[in-house]
């Protein structure tokens, strides 16, 4: 029995799971998915500060979209392989119109990186939806803005 051929074809596996693993955590050809599911946690938790109840009540939604959209992102990115696992801190805005600011600056922020083109077929559609969820809490921020703005006018 020669043993040459099965050893080099265990060496070979080896080389090939430890490229597979090596490769495991780099950010891969689309690392805009990192960066926009960090500017949507960062808008989600200042969509957490409180509010009056009509303000509150859009900015739920808003945050319950961007929540949809990390799910999405979520999904695309395991199939990239990149860490998803980053919960990065926020700053504080003592003033609310700083706080809508910065809540649709990233916003925006995240749906500029993740509509770039998509290479990789599987993380279309979950690209696309993320896109429309973005969108969605795009516009549920624009109406709380407003609601807030009309709340501090007609006091």
């Amino acid at each position: 029995m020669n043993l040459k051929p099965i050893r080099c074809s265990i060496i070979g596996a080896a080389m090939l799971l430890t490229a597979a693993l090596g490769s495991a955590d780099t950010p891969g050809r689309h690392p805009a998915y990192l960066h926009a599911r960090t500017d949507l946690r960062r808008a989600e938790r200042l969509m957490e500060a409180p509010e009056e109840p009509n303000v509150r009540r859009d900015l739920a939604a808003a945050g319950h979209e961007a929540q949809e959209a990390i799910r999405e992102m979520d999904a695309a990115a395991l199939w990239d392989r990149k860490d998803v696992f980053d919960n990065p801190p926020i700053d504080t805005y003592p003033d609310r119109p700083g706080r809508f600011h910065a809540i649709g600056k990233f916003l925006f922020s995240a749906r500029r990186d993740i509509e770039r083109e998509e290479d990789n077929p599987a993380a279309r559609a979950w690209r696309d939806r993320a896109i429309h969820h973005i969108d969605e809490s795009i516009r549920l921020v624009r109406r709380a803005a407003r609601d807030d703005w009309r709340d501090d006018w007609f006091k």
